[in-house]
């Protein structure tokens, strides 16, 4: 028995070493796996971070030229002269609003010029000179704009760009700062570094080649900065170990900036991962354990849970208009919580054989009975909880819209839901409230009747139904000499005098929409040429009475088309022809009515009125 035992232990012991060694394998495979994918992340994140960083500092360099540019063209306009009383207050402002860069008022004798330069500047271009250091300190840059006036250079406009402040500006503090930032020129020279103390280095290519690195990653750093590329390589030093080097043009004299950040530093983040991937793996298992054990436990309390929420539901029910609802499936009873008494017409909280008495039949409104049966069929559908929205009577008798949300409980060993609770919401006001915004959603404001969507619609759901009718196209002659001559409010007026019009020569059930500025249409319930006629005949006269009666001093005419509604009609194809028609009447003159015949290749039938 104690050598079985024995042989049990040696077995799991052997078993454990095993496991534990495929789990440092697989890490450590994972480990290197990590290194590599963390190393490609991190030189894209430094080259996104350069490339940024170029472009903001390109930036602020073209918008000092356009700052100084100007202002050269407004003192090339005055006669402003260097001791001028408000010029150099002028200029001082400009300069304490950008602490990157100080504006001044030169003299062309001031500043020591080439030849070049100087023809530059007459030729009205903007130079910008080489970095040059200030007390040791200080690395500036010079963005010269000269005032030409009378073809002559009158003076120069100086802004003195701070390197320092200007990168420090561009960087930021969501990545880790680099170590040294340099600014070179094509051939690897060294015009600027950030950091003082490691200015031995005049040229890049001297700090590539003095330490360890390959010759295919130096041709690839000499090929990104010769052809103006961006990139991040990791290269070896002897003082600083490994480093990543970022490269990316700027749009000044070909410059490029190089910055150096420790690559130790992301190794040290790589490690951090792995530990931490390590120590949530242990946790995963033991936790998995622990899980199978807990799990039996949440089996055993899921019936005290119901009926804890049970009682919670009640006691909610005491503080709210909400009505709670219990609804057993296997016994077919339904509890109601106490206010059920205050807002449904019902004088017991409970009751028996609810399907086979129909006892929910008097109080869900009969176009709604069957969402509450469809729903309570299919809950066990419904992967959280069901909600439904129906008509419900209450105590005074009305049908109120209510919201059922429900939810069904299960036990161990059922497959069908054993209950249905749930709780209905009186959404009576918020009904109103979608009604009135669905109106005022379909009307124009203006005039007051259907906007050009909502006529299309209703329209279309009538041809659907093949409705009889006549589409009305109708369209104010020479509105926009209106809107010219008396002002828009004249022409609202008008819009608005045909809008009231339309609805009173029209009966409530047609269809009046505005579809455009001056365009309206109607849909008439009749394809009777006579009626329409009359209705043409009406329009025409009533509006001089109704412009007289509104006081609106305008002449005001209508050209209409009218086509008759077609089986098989759409929207589309009725309202071209009537579109058609329309212009057919405006082609005889203001105030004209064609009426379309009801085939298409029919002739046209005209009537002038």
């Amino acid at each position: 028995m104690q050598r079985k035992s024995r042989k049990n232990s040696s077995l799991l012991i052997l078993g454990t070493l095993v496991f534990a060694g495929l789990i440092f394998i697989l890490f450590s495979t994972y480990q290197s796996w990590l290194n590599v994918k963390f190393e490609q992340q991190v030189m894209e994140n430094y080259t996104a971070y350069i490339e940024s960083e170029g472009v903001q500092f390109s930036g602020t360099v073209d918008d000092i030229q356009g700052t100084l540019q100007t202002l050269a063209a407004l003192l090339s306009q005055s006669q402003p002269e260097p001791e001028n009383a408000a010029l150099n207050p002028a200029l001082s402002l400009l300069s304490g609003q950008n602490e990157h860069f100080e504006v001044q008022w030169r003299s062309p004798e001031e500043i020591q010029l080439s030849s070049a330069q100087r023809e530059q500047l007459m030729r009205n271009k903007t130079i910008i000179t080489g970095i040059e250091t200030r007390d040791s300190e200080q690395s500036v840059f010079c963005v010269l704009t000269p005032v030409i006036r009378d073809l002559q250079l009158e003076a120069i406009l100086q802004a003195s760009v701070d390197v320092n402040r200007l990168l420090q500006k561009s960087q930021s503090e969501r990545i880790q700062a680099p170590l040294n930032s340099w600014i070179v020129l094509l051939d690897g020279s060294v015009l600027y570094t950030a950091n003082s103390n490691e200015s031995h280095y005049s040229n890049l290519y001297a700090l590539l080649e003095g330490n360890s690195n390959s010759e295919t990653t130096l041709q690839q750093i000499r090929t990104t900065l010769q052809t103006g590329s961006s990139g991040t390589f990791r290269i070896q030093t002897h003082k600083e170990g490994a480093l990543y080097v970022s490269l990316t043009p700027l749009a000044v004299n070909g410059w490029t900036l190089v910055n150096f950040t420790h690559a130790n530093e992301a190794s040290e983040n790589s490690r951090q991962i792995l530990l931490t991937t390590m120590r949530i793996g242990l946790f995963l298992i033991l936790t998995t354990a622990g899980l199978a054990y807990l799990f039996y436990l949440i089996l055993a309390r899921q019936r005290r849970q119901m009926n804890l929420e049970q009682r919670r539901y009640a006691f909610l029910s005491r503080f709210s208009d909400t009505l709670i609802f219990e609804y057993d499936v296997i016994q077919d009873t339904l509890e109601l919580t106490g206010n059920a008494q205050k807002i449904l017409p019902v004088k017991e909280l409970s009751a028996s054989h609810v399907k086979k008495n129909h006892e929910l039949t008097p109080f869900i409104h009969a176009e709604d009975f069957y969402k509450i049966e469809e729903a309570f069929k299919n809950v066990h559908r419904f992967q959280e909880y069901g909600s439904v929205q129906l008509r419900i009577k209450t105590r005074d008798g009305s049908y109120h819209w209510f919201n059922c949300q429900f939810q069904a409980v299960y036990e161990r060993y059922h497959r069908e839901p054993v209950m249905i609770i749930g709780k209905l919401t009186d959404i009576q006001e918020q009904k109103y409230i979608e009604r009135e915004l669905i109106e005022k959603s379909s009307y124009d404001g203006l005039t007051s009747v259907l906007n050009k969507r909502a006529a299309e619609q209703q329209i279309t759901e009538e041809l659907s139904e093949n409705a009889e009718g006549c589409l009305f196209m109708i369209d104010i002659d020479d509105f926009k000499v209106i809107n010219d001559e008396l002002g828009h409010f004249a022409g609202d007026q008008v819009l608005t005098a045909v809008g009231t019009l339309l609805k009173t020569c029209f009966r409530q059930n047609d269809l009046i929409g505005r579809i455009g500025g001056d365009e309206f249409i109607v849909f008439l319930h009749t394809s009777d040429p006579a009626v329409i006629h009359q209705k043409v005949k009406q329009l025409t006269t009533t509006l001089p009475k109704l412009l007289q009666r509104e006081q609106i001093d305008a002449e005001v005419t209508l050209s209409i088309g009218a086509a008759l509604s077609q089986a098989g009609d759409t929207y589309p194809s009725l309202f071209s022809r009537a579109d058609q028609a329309m212009y057919c009447a405006k082609q005889q003159g203001k105030n004209q009515f064609h009426l379309a015949e009801a085939h298409s290749d029919s002739r046209d039938r005209k009537d002038n009125e």
